[in-house]
């Protein structure tokens, strides 16, 4: 009866949030900082928006995993999407890109 009255109210059951709504919302907060940096390069302490720069370093640190053939939340289906964006997968990548010299 409890549960009845509580559900009629609209009562949340569900403390966290779905991961893979989490992960789209994400994917898009990243697609706009590409539009507005030109790069998917966010700070793992990004001061805008944390919650992205945590989540592109957690994308890295699963990518890792799944490669190494660990537990993991990454899957070739989400590496293909960030990939099509220009994902960096190495933080270490970020040096610019120096031409080549002739």
């Amino acid at each position: 009866e409890r549960i009845k009255r509580l559900d009629e109210i609209g009562f949340i059951w569900s403390v966290r949030p779905d991961p893979v709504d989490q992960w789209k919302d994400r994917l898009e907060e990243l697609k706009a900082y590409k539009i507005k940096h030109g790069d998917c390069m966010v700070p793992q302490r990004y001061h805008e928006n944390v919650q992205l720069g945590t989540w592109v370093h957690t994308q890295r640190r699963h990518f890792k995993l799944m490669n190494e053939g660990k537990k993991s939340s990454m899957t070739r289906e989400k590496a293909a999407i960030l990939d099509s964006l220009g994902f960096v997968w190495s933080a270490n990548q970020n040096q610019p890109n120096k031409p080549e010299q002739e």
